[in-house]
């Protein structure tokens, strides 16, 4: 599968550069942390705007967003800052609408501050993952799902109206919020698990990124999907054997039955920013340019190294630290020399 996207998501994963001198390996362009977000009627957003909170109602100036599908139709294709009213009011009775996008943007922005934020949304309401017509992904067989190559189609158009002179794209991560359709089927419940994988590999294959960070809000368990827990399940199975995938449970969230109304998809949104922030990533740290075709990892000088993890947490190195190109912190963080460029390993994390 031809990829969307040319460079591997190990030395470009989760941030950019987060010193506190920070000498840019895209000498002079913005550094743009990209999000997939994607699923049916949950991920395209039910809340109704006028419910949120005064301090959610304003734009969230570093973070930009493309919609792909569903949604406002003078907002559809292009790159616009994130503010509520990306949402799908066919879903609220006409309402202006959000969905977890909002959060999401704002949560990530809020904890990466001065960092650009980029949210790709491609969500269409009562579609399947396992339908030729819906998300079927290619290695699952068969006919590869409409929507799917749709949101490959999207991804690129997304990228290709980025302007790639002011920026360097940084892929940080995917977000899926879907199977309440799969779970209304006996069979397709029963192949979620397998679509779910298969979907992951495809898109961390299409990208370029083998390890891709992957967030699942699980659906919530109404009597309507008879299969919900087969497809929980599901979700809780994928996390357990990928790298880099974890969960949040929706169960309980407030809903009319079908959709999060506001207080729920504002959850949804905080705490998949809050379980991205959370997981394991390898994160570029300073180093040196020689010249602009060259690199060598970062050179010591007589004062210590400092810099901002992706956490928000001061790290400093020590020259002393330094032995086979591994660089030991006493922060609960190991620094790893790979093709010329430091990565920040994060050690010991619990889900």
């Amino acid at each position: 599968m031809s990829s969307i996207v040319s460079f591997g998501s190990r030395q470009l994963r989760n941030a950019v550069l987060f010193a506190v001198v920070i000498v840019s390996l895209s000498f002079g362009k913005t550094d743009l942390l990209v999000f997939l977000l994607s699923g049916q009627s949950n991920m395209c957003g039910a809340g109704v705007v006028n419910e949120l909170p005064a301090e959610l109602k304003k734009p969230v100036d570093s973070v930009i967003i493309y919609l792909a599908s569903e949604g406002d139709a003078n907002k559809l294709r292009k790159w616009l800052t994130l503010e509520p009213g990306f949402g799908s009011s066919q879903l609220n009775g006409g309402k202006p609408a959000f969905g977890p996008e909002l959060l999401f943007g704002k949560t990530i922005s809020d904890s990466l501050p001065g960092i650009k934020i980029a949210i790709i949304k491609d969500a269409v309401s009562g579609t399947s993952l396992a339908d030729n017509n819906g998300w079927r992904p290619p290695s699952s067989g068969g006919s590869v799902g409409t929507l799917y190559s749709n949101m490959m189609k999207h991804i690129k158009d997304a990228f290709d109206a980025l302007d790639t002179s002011k920026y360097t794209i940084h892929m940080g991560g995917f977000v899926w919020l879907q199977g309440e359709f799969d779970a209304m089927n006996n069979s397709q419940a029963d192949a979620y698990e397998t679509n779910l994988t298969n979907l992951i590999k495809d898109i961390r294959d299409t990208l370029n990124a083998e390890d891709l960070p992957v967030i699942l809000p699980m659906i919530d368990a109404q009597s309507i999907w008879s299969q919900h827990a087969k497809v929980r399940a599901a979700d809780i199975a994928v996390r357990n054997k990928l790298e880099n995938v974890d969960t949040l449970d929706t169960k309980g969230f407030e809903t009319d039955g079908i959709h999060y109304k506001a207080p729920g998809v504002i959850k949804i949104g905080r705490i998949a920013a809050e379980r991205w922030l959370a997981m394991d990533y390898f994160v570029p740290v300073p180093v040196i340019p020689v010249s602009r075709n060259t690199m060598r990892p970062v050179v010591m000088s007589a004062k210590d190294l400092s810099f901002i993890d992706c956490a928000g947490r001061k790290i400093k190195i020590h020259r002393n630290d330094i032995s086979d190109n591994r660089i030991n912190t006493s922060s609960g963080f190991m620094l790893v020399v790979k093709n010329g460029t430091v990565f920040q390993k994060k050690l010991n994390l619990t889900r």
